[in-house]
């Protein structure tokens, strides 16, 4: 390998540890034929801290031969990390200036146990693939990025304060109940695609300060749910519309789809309907959002459930009651000094003081709603406020974790929501999120940590 591309890959190390799937890039690079079968034997050892075995792969690398550098350079664009691969090689095809793209974080492998029944979500040791196309889901969709990283504050990863328990068996479906399963028992288990909006065109908005550790926090969560988790981080509405409309590229044979938005929000006038705030201060209905995923938009998603969370203001009243005269509890007072702030609590929106696509369905021609198989939850009521926390992130997505955390493996996701909305309450008194079905007629467990061969 020449010098120069030794230097690159030495001086890029971080991020190609970092920021890449291991078992998808070992996979294609022993595909062409940069290492052999025996060779990749020691980056499939689950047992290992899969951090240490990207260390090894890309110092490996280094001693592979003057093509291992073209080699790594095509993989790394095949699969989507086109900001490496113009840090690494300004002059490859797959390299567009100016375009940044966040792929998935790589899973976390699952702790062993001596349970017979869990099977980890990571491919076992020695199964390699030999055509990753039809096994490894398609890249992320690139969408325009802003020339500096937006995403740092977000690809900072800090230990959560939750562990993921672990499914040992899956809920059975059962004939004689009136509601059924959805399936969620595959390797592709499902997509958290994540819109969150922290920073604003000439400081149209106040920066969303703790929603970085949102962010992380939902990476790791739904990492260990055994999601893929894709991430667009500051997009103007233009480049939020272009990532949805490029998502059927990517949502292909999956079990669920999770999709969070989170930004300023604002409630519409004479509507249920919100709007909310994108980079460049444009707003977007949330109700244009959902479209993209409707039964028309997206036939290959008939059937399979689709999750909405939407962390945002719904409007700018900070109504609530209280049934005595005590202060507000600890954790609901933070550092003042902060626009839009009142005792130190932050808000996804403006406050004010209380006064008291069209494509055609590919399936024949049977006849299906338009919407179907979707489930909507709100961090908050229409016409009031979503609390936030600097040090934190925002109230709900912190219970949110916790909760999906810990009773994931035994609770459908109806049920987890219901659970998420009593513990807000419980823990941060003056905050109610509501949920809508939209013939989400089945149950969605999500199993975390089991797989059906």
């Amino acid at each position: 390998m020449e010098q120069k591309h030794k230097e690159a890959i030495r001086s890029n190390f971080s991020s190609l540890v970092e920021r890449t799937d291991l078992d998808s890039v070992v996979t294609s690079l022993y595909e062409k034929g940069v290492f052999s079968e025996p060779m990749i034997e020691p980056y499939r050892i689950i047992s290992l801290p899969e951090r240490d075995r990207k260390r090894q792969l890309y110092v490996d690398i280094l001693r592979r031969g003057p093509l291992a550098f073209g080699h790594l350079v095509d993989t790394l664009g095949e699969l989507g990390y086109w900001d490496l691969v113009r840090d690494l090689d300004p002059d490859s095809p797959f390299s567009f200036p100016g375009q940044r793209t966040f792929n998935p974080i790589p899973k976390l492998n699952p702790p062993t146990t001596g349970n017979d029944n869990f099977h980890s979500l990571s491919r076992p040791k020695g199964d390699v693939n030999k055509n990753p196309r039809q096994s490894s889901p398609p890249p992320a969709p690139a969408p325009h990025q802003s020339s500096d990283n937006d995403n740092a504050a977000c690809d900072v990863t800090i230990e959560p304060p939750f562990t993921v328990v672990k499914s040992t068996k899956f809920m059975e479906d059962n004939d004689t109940k009136d509601v059924r399963l959805y399936r969620t028992r595959g390797r592709n288990r499902g997509v958290l695609l994540d819109f969150t909006y922290m920073k604003f065109d000439n400081d149209i908005e106040e920066f969303r300060n703790g929603v970085d550790v949102d962010c992380n926090n939902l990476k790791y969560l739904f990492n260990e749910l055994g999601f893929r988790v894709l991430r667009y981080l500051n997009l103007t509405m233009a480049e939020t519309t272009e990532t949805l409309r490029s998502l059927d590229a990517v949502l292909v044979d999956i079990e669920s789809v999770f999709v969070v938005v989170s930004s300023h929000g604002y409630e519409r006038a004479h509507s249920s309907d919100t709007d909310v705030r994108c980079k460049d201060g444009k707003l977007m209905r949330l109700m244009d959002i959902i479209d993209y995923f409707n039964n028309r938009n997206l036939p290959a998603l008939i059937g399979v459930p689709k999750v909405f969370i939407f962390q945002m203001c719904r409007g700018s009243s900070r109504d609530h009651a209280w049934t005595d005269a005590a202060p507000a509890p600890p954790h609901m007072r933070m550092p003042d000094g902060v626009l839009y702030a009142t005792d130190g609590v932050l808000y996804d929106g403006q406050p004010v003081q209380p006064a008291a696509a069209d494509r055609r369905l590919s399936r024949g021609r049977r006849e299906l709603p338009l919407y179907s198989d979707i489930l909507i939850a709100h961090s908050t009521l229409p016409g009031l406020v979503a609390h936030r926390d600097g040090k934190f992130g925002s109230w709900y997505i912190q219970v949110l974790c916790k909760v999906f955390a810990e009773r994931a493996h035994d609770c459908h996701v109806e049920k987890l929501f219901t659970l998420v909305d009593k513990r807000l309450q419980a823990e941060f008194k003056v905050q109610t999120s509501s949920v809508d079905r939209w013939g989400f007629n089945k149950r969605l467990y999500l199993h975390p940590g089991l797989y059906e061969s």
